[in-house]
């Protein structure tokens, strides 16, 4: 029989609480070292689209025509499309990322379905930077690589949001087809920049 007086080598509810309120809260101090800075992912997702808008500029080499890349800013997404006269490669070459929306003839890339860590990346703005500056919504290239705008188009990405909000421009050469990464900064897209 055990007596009033004795522990029974049991934890009560209150000490179990006090245990799972201060691993709580350890973790919840913790979480923000375990996902990447906002600056890394969003240099991350400027090289994947990029890489995206080398493979479409590849793509209008190798088979001597035009592909489009058009962008949904609203959908945080762009798809790959062929625009140029050859309707039997209106069929695009078969993509190893799946997307719901993809058909035969456009492949999706959704960047809020990318795999990431923290924060992910949204389309801010795509423009082409002339006189008077303008909002764009597709790049093409043509079979030697260019682009048909006569001017360079410049995809802007965003991560992260109020003081700790970051932009990087992934900048399209409209001779070349070549695309570069802008440094990362803290102030938002002007049109024309």
């Amino acid at each position: 029989m055990i007596g009033r007086g004795k522990h029974s080598g049991g934890y009560t509810l209150v000490e179990v609480m006090i245990v799972v309120a201060v691993v709580g809260i350890m973790s919840a101090a913790a979480l923000p070292l375990f996902q990447p800075e906002v600056a890394v992912q969003l240099k991350s997702f400027g090289q994947i689209v990029a890489s995206d808008l080398e493979y479409v500029r590849n793509l209008a080499v190798t088979n001597n025509t035009k592909y489009r890349v058009a962008f949904e800013p609203a959908q945080n997404r762009y798809y790959l499309e062929h625009s140029g006269a050859n309707a039997a490669l209106n069929t695009l070459p078969d993509s190893i990322y799946h997307n719901s929306a993809n058909t035969a003839t456009k492949q999706y890339t959704d960047l809020d379905e990318l795999p990431q860590l923290g924060a992910g990346a949204n389309i801010a703005a795509v423009l082409a930077p002339a006189s008077p500056p303008t909002a764009a919504t597709t790049i093409e290239f043509d079979s030697l690589g260019a682009t048909t705008q006569p001017a360079e188009t410049v995809i802007w990405l965003t991560s992260g949001a109020g003081e700790g909000q970051r932009f990087i421009a992934v900048r399209v050469n409209p001779v070349t087809g070549l695309a570069e990464l802008d440094e990362i900064t803290a102030t938002a897209p002007a049109a024309g920049s």
